[in-house]
C-alpha cells in the first residue's frame, strides 16, 4: 500500500518539532482533529489532551517557563478558541514564547453561516482582531502555500518572547502540504553581548574599588535564561547584595536578603535602598515587583539588562537579547577584582502578620512544605493569599519556582505545573513538580488533576481550603466593614480531599490540620511517583503577608 501523502497539518507538527515543540496541549474538536491526527502519527510530538482550553494554554505556558523553549497549544473553533485567550494573555504580558494553533471552519463555510465560523466580521466574532490583542503575531492561513511563510513568523516571533497565534481552516489542514522549501533558521542561537555591557563592567569595577555598595536585582527572564549561578557568583566577586522579584525568586540562594514588591521581605528593600549602583537583571520592575522602591530606584545608579525594557520611565535600560552572555562577558570582564572585605549576609526579615488561634498558621504550612521539598524541584506558586505565602515564606532552595503574575489568574498555577510536569518527564522522570494554591483557585481549574492522572505527571498539587477566597475576605474585612459579616467571599465546608478521593479511586489524597500530620503527609507525597494531592485546612480570616493589608491601604 502506498503511502498517503503529507498535509498541511503533517508539515505544520513537522514545523512544531523544528521548532524544539516536543508536547502538544490542548481540547480536540472538529476544526482541529487532523493537526491532532498528525500529532499522534508524529515520532516527536505527544498530544496531550487537557480539561478546559485555558488550563491546555497555560500548560504550554508553564512548560515554556521551565524548559527554556517555545511550547503551543491546539484548540478548535468557537468557544475553544475563545477560551485560551486568558491564557495567551499571561504569556503576553510575562514574555513567554507560546503558540496557538486554532482550527477554523471550512473556507468554503465562512461567511455563510458556518459553524462556528469566526472569519467574516462583522457578522460574525473577528478571531483575528480578538488574538491579535494577546499575541505578538496572529496568521490565517487561508492557502496550503502560506504555511511556511507564517510559521516562520511566527517563530521570529516566539524568539523575541512573545506568543503568537495560528488560524487554519480545517480544509487547509487536510490538503496536501506545498512543495518543501527552505524555512527560516532556529533563531535561538546565541549572539554577543552589547558592547556596552564593557562599560556597565567599567562602572561596576569603579564602584566596587571605592566601597560602594552594589545591589543585583533579579527578575523573571534572569530566572528563566538560567543565569541564577552566574549572577550569584558576580554578586559575590563584588561584595554586592543580590534580591530577587518574585518571578526571579529562584535566582536567590539562602543568603538572599529576600523578595521585592507587595509580597516581599522589607530586607531586600532594604538592600536597594542602601545601593548605590543598582543593577537590574531581567525584571521588568512591575509595580508588584518595586512597590515602594520607587525613591530608591531615582536615587541610585540604576542600570537595566534584559531583552524588555522596564517599566519605571527614566531608568537606563541596556537592550540584552542573549541575558547568559552578557553576565558571563561581566564576569570575565572583572576577573580577578579584589571586591570589599565581605560583608556579613544581611538577615532576611519577614513581614509582620497578626496570630491566628487556629493549630497551623500559613507560614508554618508553607515552611513545612519547603522542608519536604526533594532537591531540584519546581514549585508553581498560584494566586492569592496561597500565592503571597509562598512567595514570602517558602525557603529559598536549588529548583525553579514560578509564580504568574502577569494576569494573575487563580488557577493558572495548577494547570502550569501540570503542564511543566507532563513535558518535563521524557527529559527526567525523577523530577517533581509542586504546586501551592487555594481552594478558590482548585474550584476553577482543579479539575486539570485528571490530566495530571491521565499522563502519570509526577506531580504534588498542595489546596490550602479555607472555604473561601481569602483574599477577597481580607480585603472586604479591612476596606469594606460594614458588609464583611458575613460577606461574599464565604463558602460553606467542602470536603475536597474525600472529593478527590472519591472521584480518582487511585490518586493518593491525603487531608491534614495539624503540624505532626502536615509534616508526615509532605514526606510521603513528595517522595512518591506519579501525581497526589494534599489538602490542608487553613484560616480565612488570616491575612497574608501583603504589604498593603498590613498597611492599612487598599
Amino acid at each position: 500500500m502506498s503511502q498517503a501523502s503529507p498535509t498541511v497539518a503533517d508539515r505544520l507538527v513537522e514545523r512544531l518539532t523544528g521548532l524544539h515543540v516536543s508536547t502538544l496541549f490542548g481540547v480536540h474538536g472538529a476544526n482541529a482533529e487532523d493537526v491532532f491526527d498528525a500529532a499522534v502519527r508524529h515520532r516527536g510530538i505527544t498530544p496531550v489532551i487537557a480539561k478546559h482550553e485555558f488550563g491546555a494554554g497555560a500548560m504550554a505556558d508553564g512548560l515554556a517557563r521551565i524548559g527554556g523553549g517555545p511550547a503551543a497549544v491546539l484548540t478548535t473553533s468557537g468557544g475553544g478558541a475563545l477560551n485560551v485567550v486568558p491564557a495567551l494573555g499571561e504569556s503576553y504580558d510575562s514574555r513567554v514564547p507560546v503558540l496557538a494553533v486554532i482550527g477554523s471552519a471550512a473556507r468554503t463555510t465562512v461567511g455563510r453561516g458556518g459553524f462556528q465560523d469566526m472569519l467574516a466580521p462583522p457578522d460574525t466574532i473577528d478571531l483575528p482582531a480578538v488574538l491579535s490583542g494577546v499575541v505578538g503575531c496572529c496568521r490565517v492561513i487561508d492557502e496550503p502555500a502560506g504555511l511556511d511563510e507564517a510559521v516562520d513568523e511566527a517563530a521570529a516571533t516566539l524568539s523575541r518572547g512573545r506568543p503568537a497565534a495560528l488560524i487554519i481552516p480545517k480544509d487547509v489542514q487536510a490538503a496536501a502540504a506545498p512543495d518543501r522549501r527552505g524555512v527560516a533558521a532556529d533563531d535561538r542561537a546565541t549572539s554577543p553581548p552589547p558592547p556596552e555591557v564593557t562599560e556597565v563592567a567599567d562602572r561596576l569595577r569603579g564602584a566596587c574599588l571605592r566601597g560602594a555598595r552594589i545591589c543585583f536585582w533579579a527578575g523573571e527572564e534572569a530566572s528563566r535564561s538560567g543565569v541564577a549561578g552566574p549572577l550569584r557568583a558576580l554578586a559575590r566577586r563584588l561584595g554586592a547584595d543580590l534580591v530577587v522579584s518574585p518571578g526571579g525568586r529562584d535566582v536567590g540562594d539562602t543568603d538572599c536578603p529576600g523578595v521585592t514588591g507587595v509580597m516581599g521581605h522589607p530586607s531586600a528593600h532594604a538592600a536597594i535602598a542602601a545601593a548605590e549602583v543598582l543593577v537590574v537583571v531581567g525584571c521588568r520592575m512591575s509595580l508588584t515587583d518595586r512597590a515602594g522602591l520607587d525613591g530608591a530606584i531615582a536615587a541610585a545608579d540604576t542600570i537595566h539588562l534584559g531583552r524588555v525594557a522596564p517599566r519605571v520611565p527614566g531608568v537606563e535600560h541596556l537592550a540584552t537579547p542573549d541575558l547568559p552572555a552578557a553576565i558571563g562577558a561581566l564576569l570575565t570582564s572583572l576577573h580577578g577584582l579584589a571586591g570589599p572585605a565581605a560583608r556579613p549576609a544581611r538577615p532576611r526579615e519577614f513581614l509582620s502578620t497578626p496570630r491566628i488561634t487556629g493549630p497551623l498558621t500559613v507560614r508554618e504550612t508553607i515552611e513545612t512544605i519547603g522542608a519536604a521539598l526533594p532537591a531540584g524541584c519546581s514549585v508553581f506558586a498560584d494566586a492569592g493569599n496561597a500565592g503571597a505565602a509562598a512567595i514570602h515564606h517558602l525557603p529559598f532552595g536549588d529548583g525553579r519556582f514560578v509564580v504568574a503574575l502577569g494576569m494573575g489568574g487563580m488557577g493558572y498555577g495548577i494547570a502550569a505545573g501540570i503542564g511543566a510536569a507532563i513535558g518535563g518527564a521524557s527529559s527526567n522522570p525523577a523530577t517533581r513538580t509542586v504546586v501551592i494554591a487555594g481552594d478558590g483557585s482548585f474550584l476553577m481549574h482543579g479539575m486539570e488533576i485528571h490530566t495530571a492522572i491521565e499522563y502519570g505527571a509526577p506531580i504534588t498539587l498542595i489546596v490550602l481550603n479555607n472555604n473561601a477566597h481569602g483574599m477577597c475576605v481580607t480585603r472586604e474585612n479591612l476596606y469594606f466593614p460594614a458588609t464583611a459579616d458575613p460577606g461574599l467571599n464565604r463558602f460553606g465546608a467542602a470536603d475536597l480531599a474525600a472529593g478527590l478521593a472519591a472521584m480518582f479511586p487511585g490518586l493518593d489524597v491525603r487531608r491534614t490540620a495539624g503540624p505532626a500530620d502536615l509534616s508526615s503527609a509532605c514526606a510521603g507525597l513528595l517522595s512518591r511517583p506519579g501525581p497526589n494531592c494534599l489538602v490542608v485546612d487553613i484560616d480565612p480570616d488570616e491575612i497574608p503577608p501583603f504589604g498593603p493589608f498590613l498597611k492599612g491601604t487598599p
